[in-house]
This record gives C-alpha cells, sequence and structure tokens, in this order.
C-alpha cells in the first residue's frame, strides 16, 4: 500500500454476461494494492440513495432486447430516469460507462450511451469519453476495453497520485489475494456438511421471509418429465417444483421469472477435483482481506468443503471466451516453461486470435483448459479460485404455472442446451443439464423475480411464443380461463405436431384461439409470423376496435424482429397507414405496454 488512504471506486454494472463479469473482476484485481479501493455490486443490489454521496463511479452495462436494460439494472434504470430528479443531484460525483454491445443490433449499446447522457444532465462530471465495446469487432470486446480501462486508470492516478504510480495491470504481476484460507484436515460428511450449508445460507432454515438470492427457498422437485418426443434431436422438459410450505412468500402472477442457482454435475465436480491438488473434503474457511467485497457473489464466509465449493460455486464448465485475466493468472502460477509460455500468449491482447480459436470457436471449458495445462492446475493455490473462476450466476426461467390452476407449485419448461463441435465431448449447458438430471424429491434453491410482462384482464390479450416462449403464456392461459377474463389467441411455433407441440392436450380446455405452425410437417416452413399474417385482419381488429395487447417470446435472434414487421405490415394494409404511421403507432402502442416482448438469447 502507498498511502494511508484508499480512495473509494465503485464499480456498478448492469449486465449478466460473462463480459461484464470479467471486466468487474478485471477491475477488483487491478486495485489491489493500490490506492484504490474498488467495490463492485449490481446496480440494482446497490443502495441508489447513496449515489449522491459517491466521488467515483464506475458504470459497466450492457443492452437487451430492443434497446432495454439487463435484469440486474432495471429498478436502477426507472430510478435514474424520473423526470422529478434535481439537475444538480449527482454534480458530486465524477464517474465513466462502459457499454458492452454488439454493432449488428440495432439499439447498439443503446443502455450505455443513453445512461451517460443521463449522468451528465443530473450534474456528474464524466472522467473520460464513453467506452463502447463492440462483440462485432475482430478482436471482440478487449479492444475497446482495454483502451478505456487504461485511460481510465491513468485519469485516476492523476487525481489521486502516489509516488511511484502503483497500479497492477495484471498482465505483469499478480495481484495482491483477496483471501486467507484456513484448513481443518478433519474430512466433513453426512450431517457435518448439512450442518455447515445451513450456516452459510444455503438452505432456508425458515419460512417467515421471502426467499431471496442470499436466502434461496430448497424447492423439492415433484416431477420431472420430457416433454418432446424420444427421437427428437431436442430434449425440453417440464419440472414442477414443490412451493407449498411457502406459498405466502411465493406468490406471483403470470409473467413473472423464477430465479434458479444451478449445481455442476457430480461427474465434473469429480473431473476437477482430480486436477486440484488438494483434499476435497477438507473443511475450508475462507476470510476477506478486503473490507467490502462484491457482495452479489454469495461468497461463503464460514466454513464449508472444496468439494461444495467446486458444486455449488465455481463456474467451470463455461467458456473463458472473454477472460483473458483467467490465462493471465494461470501464466503467473505456472512453473513449467512450456505452458507458462502459452498461457502468456493467450493472455495477451496480441493473442486474441489465439484465444478465440483455442477456447471460443470450439467452445472449451476452463475445466478442459485446465486439463491441458495440468502442470499449472496443479499449482493453483486456495486463496486464488475465486479470482481464476467465475461464480456460478443464477438463471432465469419465464414461470409456465398458474397460481389459481397449480396452487402451491412453479412449473418451468426447460430446453436442454446439449451441442457438438470440434472437440469429441458434446458441449452442455450447465443449469438445463443439472436441471436435468434431477430426479423427485431432489432440491432447487428458488426465488421469484417480477417479469417484464403483464397481462391486463380485461382485454383480449395476442400471445405469440414459439418453442419454449410459449411458458408465460401458459401461465397466462390457465389464470385467465381459471378467473373468468377475457380470452386470448395464441400463436405457437414448432418443428413437428408430434415432436415438440408443447402442452398439446391443454389448449382444449382454455379459453383461446390457438394457431399453431409446425415448421417442419411440410415442405414450406411455416411460421408464426405466416400465420399472424392470415390473421391480419382479425387482429388488427382486435388491437384497434378491441384495445387487445401484443404480447411476444421467445428466442432474440430473428423471430421479435419478424413479428414486428409483420404487425407493421398488418397496419399498413388494414389500417391504411402509411409507413411511418405504422411505425408510430407501433411505439404508441410500446409506450402504453400494448406491445410487450420478453425475449432471450
Amino acid at each position: 500500500m502507498n498511502d494511508h488512504v484508499r480512495h473509494r471506486v465503485v464499480v456498478l454494472y448492469g449486465s449478466q454476461t460473462g463480459t461484464a463479469e470479467e471486466v468487474t473482476s478485471r477491475l477488483l484485481m487491478q486495485s489491489r494494492g493500490s490506492v484504490f479501493k474498488c467495490v463492485a455490486s449490481a446496480m440494482d443490489d446497490y443502495p441508489i440513495q447513496d449515489l449522491v454521496n459517491e466521488d467515483l463511479v464506475l458504470f459497466v452495462c450492457s443492452t437487451t432486447g430492443q434497446g432495454e436494460p439487463p435484469d440486474n439494472m432495471k429498478l436502477f434504470w426507472k430510478f435514474i430516469m424520473r423526470k422529478n430528479l434535481p439537475n444538480t443531484c449527482l454534480s458530486g460525483i465524477r464517474f465513466g460507462v462502459l457499454g458492452l454491445g454488439d454493432s449488428s443490433y440495432a439499439k447498439y449499446n443503446f443502455v450505455a450511451k443513453k445512461l451517460f447522457r443521463r449522468i451528465q444532465n443530473l450534474g456528474g462530471k464524466s472522467l473520460l469519453t464513453i467506452g463502447l465495446a463492440d462483440d462485432q469487432h475482430e478482436w471482440g470486446c478487449d479492444v475497446a476495453i482495454d483502451d478505456w480501462s487504461r485511460n481510465m486508470w491513468q485519469i485516476l492516478n492523476s487525481i489521486h497520485p502516489t509516488k511511484d504510480g502503483f497500479l497492477n495491470p495484471i498482465e505483469s504481476s499478480l495481484p495482491p489475494p483477496r483471501f486467507r484460507v484456513t484448513m481443518d484436515d478433519t474430512n466433513m460428511e453426512g450431517e457435518d456438511i448439512v450442518k455447515s450449508m445451513v450456516e452459510i445460507g444455503c438452505y432456508t432454515t425458515g419460512h417467515n421471509v421471502s426467499p431471496s438470492k442470499k436466502q434461496p427457498y430448497y424447492a423439492s422437485v415433484i416431477s420431472n418429465k420430457r416433454v418432446t418426443a424420444a427421437d427428437h434431436f431436442q430434449e425440453t422438459r417440464l419440472i414442477s417444483l414443490n412451493v407449498s410450505p411457502v406459498v405466502d412468500h411465493m406468490k406471483y402472477d403470470p409473467g413473472d421469472v423464477i430465479m434458479i442457482q444451478p449445481s455442476n454435475l457430480s461427474q465434473d465436480v469429480n473431473a476437477l477435483l482430480d486436477i486440484l491438488p488438494f483434499k476435497p473434503d477438507s473443511l475450508l474457511t475462507f476470510h476477506s482481506l478486503d473490507d467490502e467485497i462484491d457482495a452479489s457473489t454469495n461468497i461463503p464466509n464460514k466454513g464449508t468443503t472444496l468439494r461444495e465449493i467446486v458444486t455449488k460455486y465455481l463456474d467451470f464448465m463455461s467458456v473463458p471466451r472473454n477472460r483473458r485475466s483467467f490465462f493471465q493468472l494461470l501464466s503467473h502460477i505456472s512453473c513449467d516453461e512450456m505452458e507458462k509460455e502459452k498461457l502468456t500468449e493467450l493472455g495477451s491482447p496480441e493473442g486474441t486470435d489465439e484465444r478465440y480459436s483455442y477456447a471460443n470457436r470450439p467452445r472449451r471449458t476452463i475445466l478442459e483448459v485446465l486439463q491441458d495445462f495440468h502442470l499449472t492446475a496443479a499449482l493453483i493455490p486456495l486463496e486464488r479460485i475465486f479470482d481464476i473462476f467465475p461464480i456460478i450466476r443464477p438463471r432465469a426461467f419465464s414461470i409456465a404455472s398458474s397460481p389459481t390452476r397449480h396452487q402451491g407449485e412453479i412449473h418451468v419448461l426447460v430446453a436442454v442446451v446439449k451441442y457438438k463441435t470440434r472437440l469429441q465431448a458434446p458441449r452442455k449447458g450447465l443449469c438445463s443439464s443439472w436441471l436435468a438430471s434431477l430426479n423427485t424429491g431432489d432440491l432447487v434453491p428458488i426465488w421469484l423475480k417480477r417479469g417484464g410482462i403483464r397481462f391486463p384482464s380485461k382485454q383480449h390479450c395476442i400471445l405469440i411464443g414459439p418453442g419454449t416462449g410459449i411458458a408465460p403464456f401458459r401461465s397466462a392461459a390457465h389464470e385467465r380461463t381459471s378467473n373468468g377474463d377475457s380470452g386470448c389467441t395464441v400463436f405457437f411455433g414448432c418443428r413437428n405436431f408430434s415432436s415438440d407441440f408443447y402442452f398439446r392436450d391443454e389448449w382444449k380446455d382454455l379459453n383461446v384461439d390457438l394457431h399453431v405452425a409446425c415448421s417442419r410437417d411440410q415442405e414450406e416452413k411455416i411460421y408464426v409470423q405466416d400465420h399472424i399474417k392470415e390473421e391480419g385482419e382479425k387482429l388488427f381488429r382486435l388491437i384497434w376496435e378491441d384495445d387487445a395487447s401484443v404480447f411476444v417470446a421467445g428466442n432474440s435472434k430473428n423471430m421479435p424482429d419478424d413479428v414486428k414487421s409483420t404487425f407493421l405490415q398488418i397496419f399498413q394494409t388494414y389500417g391504411k397507414m402509411t409507413s411511418q404511421e405504422a411505425e408510430d403507432y407501433y411505439v404508441t402502442m410500446q409506450s402504453k405496454k400494448r406491445y410487450q416482448q420478453e425475449t432471450w438469447s
């Protein structure tokens, strides 16, 4: 430490991508041992009333959907955009904004650009120009991130200079560790492990509060059924969870989201434990050397085992696609000349192409990287594991059940991620694979989150949900039928009537006008937008005369834009609108929440 005083730098991130995690982790590591004390938090976890008292604030954010803030930024966004905020309320802060985006999207870095202007309009003084990272750049986001980070640290060092201008760049040396670790070689078994997990908050011991990320409810599995044909390439499962013991604290509406904290599969856990040089069932206690760490990571602060940490915390089945610091840290740990040289290359800015070929293109996991560099992996110190491995993030699923029709239960519709690359072993999604493996009675840590869509009770609803996008609309259709609300028109898309027509036997008993597009059951492919176009006159009448609302859910790649284009055509054809008038009418529907969408990549 160069000075007795450490200057607080708050890093607020509004993104749930691996890139945001890497940027935040890199900033935290670079500040260690310096006069700067970085404190990180997701924007919605940060007490926003404290923002006016901060001096240095860095915002890292991405854009989702059609220019919308990500889930862990929505509350912050809603507050910061309030029109009644005084235009000098943030005059005391100096700030920087780094946007994480993809220039192939129309709303490229829209949230970051708007946030930058908004903070300025509220009196904030920008430390440097906005950074706009682009996934489409030939070297990916790293180019913009590196330039922005380098400039930002130079500016901070000029504001609070030290004798030697110390700042750890990671590339040249290891930053100080974040933890001190003590180990008890007494193996933990059975009841001892359960007791330990209760103490660190992994099991909900009481039902007097609403479940949350810090204290999830462990719901037992009622059933786990495959809902696609056995010979269909895609495995999709409907999983029913029992929440009857906490039903008063798990109230939800159609359109809401269930958050699930997954674990690693036991065979993958054993594969990593075979590489690491520690006894897997010894009791470990991590003592933080920082006054404050990113609270959102939920790193255990009570004794637990390495096996439990590997199982429940370390995302080692992810691809280190945007994690240069992963390779940089390993290069400093390595004592083998050949492995060290290769890791240094993969962690350098000049090694981007090589890193892409080695990790990104084949989707090579962190576990597989460590198996390739096994001599280095055997030297990983315990105090570094939360630097080297990313933390498993919770996954969000639209609730597929109805609170009235399926009382005491929550249903999720899960497409199991599994695909091939040039590597021998198939690639698999951590959460979906774990969920697919569960048996009746197994426990799933969950909590609820308000969804991005809300259904009116009195107006007709037009629901468009191809694939697993149908999940929130199954919830809405059951709830509306049970409550006697207005009916709805449903457009569902699948490949084959006999293979992946989800909930086929339920729709006839619901108050819906169902249209199914089976894209592969005929020579010419048919999609939901084709059926929407066929029903154009009827849909326009429902929208124009009956104030019907449109809801779209599903994959964000092409479908949302195709559906929007179809509705614009309908407005022009049956509403006699010009293209600009149709676009304006669409924007008006959006502003009045009559055109809502929930999409994911």
